[in-house]
Formats: structure tokens, C-alpha cells, sequence
């Protein structure tokens, strides 16, 4: 049976990142160890027992840190007078300026690693700027990932779709790919999982009750240098 995996990486650094809590653990993910994991997964699933799995592909989604959107910010922080009523607000976008320079770095290097992992497909969407609301936000990666996941199982070049997602906004595009006769298998931690997602897969499993050798074959505890 062919596997495809469909990450929602905002989802599931969320779940991976829940773990600090539940377990004081701080995880970082290996992307490049997900297949593997994957099939060893199912293989142990008693549905898969005596199937033989092929991992096809994964692909990735997620918003994109840009020098645009860096330039946004500034050009909002710079329209602000620089009043003493103002300070707070001063203060706040800074803040989101600074967290989204660190990141665009951070993506940059993530980016660069992820480029030469094996059938590992990267899609990612530009992060949007909204004044009023002074926030960063995702724009069109549920939709993309709908769409692959539609369109490939048109194609049928999969027969296992693992989603690593709980957002209730790709309800739908599950229900359809099941009508096509493709199985849909959800990973997400559970603080997370929209109930309407649990029902409609067709097995589901909470990140955050997987043991820690389950964890260690696609995570790591992070530790710091000295």
C-alpha cells in the first residue's frame, strides 16, 4: 500500500511543543526520520499487518517568513509617533518585528536542511501582516494542503493518507478522499484535535500519548551547548 504524509508543521510543532508540558520534555523534530517512523507505525497496526507499505512521499506546509513581510512591519512601526502614549504599542511591535527576524533566520536554516531530505517536498505560503490587529498570520496553507490531499488521491497515488493535523478546515477534504477509498490516518496531540476530526478519520492517534521510544524515533530532547 502506498503512504503519503501531509504535515501541517504549525500544528505539529504545536503538539511536539505541548510535550514541555505534559512531560517537561523539549522536543525538536527530525522531519527527515517521519517515514520511517510512519511505517513502522502502521506495520505494527493489526490493518497493515500484512501489507507491504511504501512511503511515496511527504510533504510539508507552512507559512513563510519574508523579507516583505520584515518590511511591513517596520513601515508600521515607523508610522507610529514616537509619543509616550505610544510607548506600549512601540514596545509590542518590536517584540513581533524581532520574533519575526529571528524566525526568518531560523526558517532560512530549516529551509536548507530540509531541501536534501529523500521524497520530502516542502510547500510553503508567504505569513501576512495585519495592521489593526498588529499580528502575524497564516494565509492559504490549509488550503494547499487540502488540495494535495484531494488531488493525489484523484490520482491515486496513495493509498494511506497520514495527516499530521487536527484543524477542523480540512473536515471536508477527508470526508472526500474517503468516498475515493483511500484511508486516513491523523496524528495530533489532543489539546488540539477538533472532535469532528477524530470522528471522521479513520484511526487516530493523540502525540501525546505515544511513549518516549515511540518520540525518540522522530524527536529529540533538545539540550543546550555550553
Amino acid at each position: 500500500m502506498k503512504v503519503m504524509i501531509f504535515i501541517d508543521n504549525s500544528n505539529f510543532h504545536k503538539s511536539i511543543g505541548k510535550l514541555k508540558f505534559d512531560r517537561a520534555q523539549d522536543r525538536v523534530i527530525d522531519y527527515h526520520k517521519i517515514g520511517q517512523f510512519i511505517l513502522k507505525y502502521l506495520s505494527n497496526n493489526l490493518q497493515y499487518k500484512n501489507e507491504y507499505l511504501s512511503h511515496i512521499r511527504t510533504y510539508y506546509y507552512d507559512g513563510e517568513y519574508t523579507d516583505n513581510l520584515i518590511t511591513r512591519i517596520k513601515s508600521h512601526l515607523g508610522s507610529i509617533p514616537n509619543l509616550p502614549e505610544n510607548q506600549e504599542e512601540i514596545h509590542k511591535l518590536n517584540g513581533i518585528l524581532e520574533k519575526a527576524g529571528r524566525r526568518l533566520e531560523a526558517q532560512k536554516r530549516e529551509m536548507k536542511r530540509n531541501k536534501w531530505f529523500h521524497f520530502f517536498e516542502v510547500r510553503l505560503k508567504p505569513l501576512q501582516y495585519r495592521e489593526d490587529k498588529e499580528e502575524v498570520f497564516q494565509k492559504g496553507v490549509d488550503v494547499q494542503l487540502a488540495v494535495d490531499l484531494v488531488s493525489n488521491a484523484y490520482l491515486n497515488n496513495y493509498d494511506v493518507a497520514v495527516l499530521f493535523s487536527g484543524d477542523i478546515d480540512l473536515y471536508e477534504s477527508v470526508k472526500m478522499v474517503k468516498t475515493l477509498g483511500k484511508h486516513v490516518v491523523v496524528f495530533s496531540h489532543r489539546n488540539l484535535m477538533s472532535e469532528k476530526m477524530i470522528e471522521i478519520s479513520d484511526f487516530y492517534v493523540d502525540l501525546g500519548g505515544l511513549h518516549d521510544n515511540q518520540l525518540n524515533e522522530f524527536t529529540h530532547i533538545f539540550e543546550e551547548r555550553p
